[in-house]
């Protein structure tokens, strides 16, 4: 069988684009929320990020859960590094518990320190792509690649060409150039820096960015 060697790429490249979104979702894991939950609300919009034809299948669940627990985790590492809080990871609770002031210590460095180096199993486990690899090695690429068609809205007749302009003008890219991946991720960090709720920006403004670059992705079938 005929394997891609950049498949766990593209799922690497989704796990980033989750680390943003759900760093604009602050409020929503500081009350508490269900793994359920959390999928529900990627599939609506402005995200829609899941399929529920998709998830029926249970292969392609536990790609999506994998996918999910492995950006909460890299958004736990970077809370704790911001010295936010550290965010509880389970099926049925996520929740973010937010450091007081009066426990934080002198140091961040010495926060950070102390809060990662807690052991983890969990944590180990989601963060290794290797156990990625390891569950659809012996499954059909052609599954994979069609669920990830689905999942992340990989059919780019859905964008009409008002929808790929507007993104260009979100991230301020050039409509008359090529645009390549990296091109591509160097605008959306950028402009997803100003816009972030956490830097001064708006939800509704993150959500701009991280939808402008969903669309150029899809439009350009970068990978």
């Amino acid at each position: 069988m005929h394997t891609q060697p950049n498949a766990s790429h593209t799922y690497e490249m989704q796990a980033e684009l989750l680390v943003d979104i759900l760093s604009t979702q602050k409020g929503e894991f500081i009350k508490g929320i269900t793994e359920y939950a959390l999928i529900e609300m990627l599939k609506k919009p402005p995200y829609q990020l899941f399929d529920e034809d998709a998830l029926r299948d249970p292969l392609m669940l536990f790609k999506t859960h994998f996918v999910l627990f492995n950006a909460l985790y890299q958004l736990r590492q970077y809370w704790i590094k911001q010295s936010e809080g550290t965010l509880e990871i389970h099926a049925l609770g996520i929740k973010l518990n937010l450091f007081n002031e009066s426990q934080l210590p002198q140091s961040n460095d010495e926060l950070s320190a102390t809060a990662l180096d807690i052991p983890d199993p969990l944590a180990t486990y989601y963060l290794d792509w290797g156990n990625f690899e390891e569950a659809d090695r012996d499954t059909v690429d052609t599954l994979l690649n069609a669920f990830w068609q689905k999942m992340l809205r990989g059919d780019t007749g859905s964008y009409t060409q008002g929808d790929i302009e507007k993104a260009h003008d979100v991230l301020g890219l050039s409509k008359n150039e090529p645009v390549t991946l990296l091109q591509l991720k160097r605008a959306y960090k950028r402009v997803l820096q100003f816009a972030h709720p956490d830097k001064g920006g708006t939800q509704q403004d993150a959500q701009e960015a991280i939808h402008a670059y969903q669309t150029l992705t899809q439009h350009y079938s970068l990978k």
